[in-house]
């Protein structure tokens, strides 16, 4: 019962994960509006925004891995 528990909190917190890493590819200017543009004097460079797409991405793709590794292994 416990361990069954474990696992259904990871997966919750692996889909809140890839949640925010979803948004971040697929509206990078929104979430820097809503996280950091307070900082900012200025709005930052397209490359930025596409740095933050990349992130995005390669974080979704880790969490993916991690979630899925057990259950192909098994």
């Amino acid at each position: 019962m416990d361990i069954k528990m474990f696992e259904i909190i990871v997966y919750i917190v692996y889909i809140a994960i890839f949640s925010i890493c979803l948004v971040n590819a697929l509206f990078p200017k929104w979430c820097w509006k809503v996280f950091e543009s307070w900082k900012a004097s200025k709005e930052p460079t397209k490359a930025y925004f596409l740095r933050r797409r990349l992130e995005g991405i390669a974080g979704m793709i880790i969490i993916a891995a991690l979630a899925l590794t057990p259950k192909l292994i098994a």
